[in-house]
């Protein structure tokens, strides 16, 4: 168990490298702010779209992995409702606020810690894959290596992979059933839609950008998404996501200012998104939360 103070220098770290990361971001958007033109675009409507399939998406997930007699929509309303609290103060909220919501509804705690150990095992796996595709295809500046790069990453991963598997041998075989393997590609369905976002933003509000499509797009979002999910004192990942999203695809040729761009768009997308998900499902599903 972590000691009060390792935790407190955690979060301290947490907070201070999201603070780091937001000056970052907005210093490069002041210094750029003559060059910044942003094309709004009906695209937005479309993208709101796809980040509602990815909230339908979470709800399912929570259905497969609870799997207990709650009803979807419900469900639904318990994401979306849950969601808003990761800003205040992060994840740990967000899972807090759930528990409580599912706790009313009957669940017990055995069953709500499983629910949260599964779906944060299976979202770091999904994404944790993409990410080792993407730094195993995209340009990465280790050219003095001994030995090729992709073979490089391939290795560091299968090396994981095994070490994983060795300190949870007696677990694997239960773990990765059916269930859990159609909540990993769940998780590279949501995973897809963000590139597929990401992608749509690009090409219609910011098209300076270039060299990046689609498959790059997800890759590199998963590795983002990841960095943000683990840093403590990170709401939502705001700033960290920002930051190692920019970082990753500076290799593109493409100027900071420009990515940063998308990602507030993208981030602002998602926010509104996810209060129009609360707003909808508090009024429309009956079943209170």
């Amino acid at each position: 168990m972590k000691s009060p103070s390792f935790k407190k220098a955690l979060r301290f770290l947490g907070n201070f490298t999201t603070l780091a990361a937001v000056f970052y971001l907005l210093a490069t958007l002041v210094e750029n702010a003559d060059r910044i033109t942003i094309v709004f675009s009906g695209a937005l409507s479309l993208a709101i779209v796809f980040f509602i399939c990815t909230h339908f998406l979470q709800a399912w997930i929570t259905r497969i992995l609870l799997n207990q007699d709650i009803a979807y929509r419900v469900l639904l309303k318990i994401h979306s409702t849950s969601q808003i609290y990761k800003y205040m103060p992060g994840n740990v909220a967000h899972f807090f606020s759930r528990w409580l919501y599912l706790r009313n509804r009957g669940v017990q705690a055995r069953d709500n810690a499983r629910l949260i150990l599964y779906e944060t095992t299976l979202l770091v796996a999904a994404f944790g894959l993409l990410g080792c595709v993407f730094f195993a295809g995209w340009p990465w500046p280790f050219a003095a290596l001994p030995i090729p790069y992709p073979v490089l990453a391939a290795g560091v991963g299968v090396v994981m992979l095994a070490v994983a598997v060795y300190f949870f041998r007696a677990e694997v075989y239960r773990f990765f059933n059916a269930r859990t393997l159609s909540v990993l590609m769940l998780y590279i369905l949501s995973a897809m839609f963000s590139g597929l976002i990401l992608s749509l933003l690009a090409a219609s509000m910011i098209p300076d950008i270039e060299g990046i499509g689609f498959v790059p797009y997800t890759l590199g979002f998963a590795v983002a998404f990841l960095a943000g999910y683990v840093v403590p004192g990170s709401p939502g990942g705001i700033g960290i996501r920002e930051f190692v999203f920019v970082e990753l695809f500076s290799f593109s040729g493409n100027e900071a200012y420009l990515l940063i761009q998308l990602m507030v768009v993208f981030r602002l997308t998602a926010v509104v998104t996810e209060l129009l998900m609360f707003a909808s499902t508090k009024f429309l599903v009956r079943d209170p939360v």
